[in-house]
């Protein structure tokens, strides 16, 4: 599914761009999330972990999504440059392919500027033209606040807690957090 570019004015005055990324940004995609890695100790994937994925494996990701009904990628941009990037794909299998999971990072310096929130609104909107889709689903350490209170607001319901489930960097442990959203 291809997302056609939205424009954004955040609470911080800053504008920014929601749109599909191209194939030929498949490398700053890849860039982007060491940075956020590196940052955020809620990624489950390590800076190293994001440099050494090929990226002729994310344009094919790129490309499977934008010939999809049913998968949609999304990046935001301040500048040209690249700054968060979400995803979301329906399951393929029979008895689950009426939900959808979901994923969202953006780097440090632009959170909390309501930019988290609009990129979910627009990844929403997409995931509802999925066909057959009747739930929406993601999964959040509860340590993550800021994040859970977004998803929250967002309408999304607690669905169960899988109990110490991330010992982060810090060697902070966290419990695993499901939530839904029915659509």
């Amino acid at each position: 599914m291809i997302q056609s570019p939205v424009l954004f004015t955040a609470k911080n005055n800053l504008k920014f761009e929601i749109r599909t990324p191209r194939e030929d940004e498949a490398q700053a995609a890849l860039d982007m999330m060491v940075i956020v890695a590196g940052e955020s100790p809620y990624i489950l994937g390590t800076p190293e972990s994001f440099a050494k994925r090929p990226v002729e494996g994310q344009v094919k990701w790129f490309q499977e999504s934008a010939a999809s009904d049913s998968a949609i990628i999304l990046a935001v941009y301040h500048e040209g440059r690249m700054v968060g990037f979400c995803d979301a794909r329906s399951y393929k299998d029979i008895k689950r392919k009426h939900r959808a999971g979901l994923g969202i990072s953006i780097l440090a310096e632009y959170r909390g500027c309501g930019l988290g929130r609009k990129l979910m609104e627009v990844l929403l909107e997409n995931i509802k033209r999925f066909a057959g889709i009747q739930i929406i689903e993601l999964d959040v350490m509860t340590n993550n606040q800021s994040a859970l209170k977004l998803y929250e607001s967002l309408g999304f319901k607690h669905a169960g807690v899988f109990p110490k489930a991330f010992i982060l960097p810090t060697g902070e442990v966290s419990d695993n957090l499901s939530m839904y959203l029915e659509v």
